[in-house]
């Protein structure tokens, strides 16, 4: 029940963000999270959450991909891209005749946080909170057409999930299901703070 209520939360927000005739662009200035960041400005001293050392493989199984996406491969473990304590996983999935190609994955921020997110020309960006009352945000095409990424409040951090959607069938909706998906799974996982 929990699963349906924030997908309804993540379809909503999808929704209005594709409602609106306005975009947000510029740097976030209320709680909001997404794939892209500018180098952590946040915090001096230490880092206020438990997401420090939290690998991101850890919130996501390999069978629970597949069933996000069918035909995601092993995932990918990309280590600390994104900045020092940052830590990403990756999965794909080839195109086929009658289906896009997707790239998706997890990104944990100790110390950066939904405030820190950048977005770019041409993103979309929606506040929202989970239903488990975290601050979140969605990000639509800040990685250009067919992106999509939630970005979940822990803390001080974030927990960062994307998509990006490439070939036959390819929308941006479509990357943001898939998200809605994994999040689904991952934010169980997530520490309270």
């Amino acid at each position: 029940m929990r699963a349906a209520a924030l997908t309804t939360v993540i379809a909503a927000a999808a929704l209005v963000v594709t409602a609106c005739t306005s975009n947000q662009t510029g740097q976030a200035s209320s709680p909001s999270g997404g794939q892209t960041a500018a180098p952590s400005t946040s915090t001096a001293g230490t880092v206020t959450n438990g997401l420090t050392g939290l690998n991101a493989c850890s919130l996501l199984t390999d069978a629970e991909a597949q069933q996000a996406v069918p035909g995601a491969g092993t995932h990918q473990d990309m280590g600390a891209i994104g900045g020092s304590g940052v830590s990403s996983c990756g999965w794909t999935k080839p195109a086929t005749n009658d289906s896009a190609a997707q790239s998706f994955g997890i990104t944990v921020r100790p110390a950066q946080g939904i405030k820190d997110i950048v977005v770019s020309p041409g993103g979309q960006l929606s506040n929202t909170t989970t239903t488990t009352g975290r601050q979140a945000v969605l990000l639509k095409n800040n990685e250009g057409k067919g992106s999509c990424a939630a970005s979940i409040a822990v803390g001080s951090g974030r927990v960062d999930i994307n998509d990006a959607t490439n070939g036959a069938n390819a929308t941006t909706d479509a990357a943001c299901a898939i998200v809605s998906k994994i999040d689904d799974y991952v934010e169980k996982r997530l520490p309270a703070s």
